[in-house]
C-alpha cells in the first residue's frame, strides 16, 4: 500500500514539473494568460448583468413587499385612505358640477334640448345604417 501513495505523489511531483516547464516557455504563458484574462472578462460581464438583472427584480419585489406591508399594516390598526379618496373624487365631482353651472353658455333648459336634439340624430342615423345594411343571409 506504500508504493500506490509514494507512486501517486510522484506522478503528482512529476506533473507539477511538466506543468512549470510549460509555463515557462514564452508563447504557452501569453497564450494561457490571453485566455485567462479573456475568460475572466466573459465572466464578470457575464456576473454583471446577471447582478444588474437580479438587483432590478430584487428591488422590485421589495417595493411591492414594503407597500403590501404597509397597507396591511394600515389595515390592522383600522387606518384605511379609500375613504378620504371617495371624498376627494365627490368633492371635484361637485367642483366640476358647480362650475359648469356658473360657466355655461347657454340655460339648462337650451342645454337639455340641445343634448336631446343631438341624442335624436344619433339615434336616427343608427336606426337608418342598420336597416340599410343588406341582409348576411343567416336568418330564418
Amino acid at each position: 500500500m506504500r508504493n500506490i501513495g509514494t507512486k501517486n505523489a510522484k506522478d503528482w511531483v512529476r506533473l507539477a514539473a511538466r506543468l512549470s516547464l510549460l509555463f515557462t516557455e514564452p508563447k504557452v504563458r501569453a497564450t494561457v494568460g490571453e485566455r485567462i484574462k479573456h475568460s475572466v472578462s466573459d465572466l464578470r460581464d457575464s456576473v454583471s448583468g446577471t447582478y444588474d438583472d437580479v438587483s432590478d427584480t430584487v428591488a422590485s419585489r421589495y417595493e411591492d413587499a414594503a407597500n403590501r406591508f404597509e397597507a396591511a399594516s394600515y389595515a390592522l390598526r383600522g387606518k384605511n385612505h379609500w375613504p378620504s379618496r371617495v371624498i376627494g373624487f365627490l368633492l371635484g365631482v361637485g367642483v366640476g358640477g358647480a362650475l359648469g353651472i356658473l360657466l355655461a353658455p347657454a340655460s339648462g333648459s337650451e342645454t337639455r334640448e340641445s343634448v336631446r336634439d343631438k341624442a335624436a340624430e344619433v339615434t336616427t342615423r343608427i336606426r337608418r345604417s342598420v336597416l340599410s345594411m343588406p341582409p348576411t343571409g343567416t336568418e330564418m
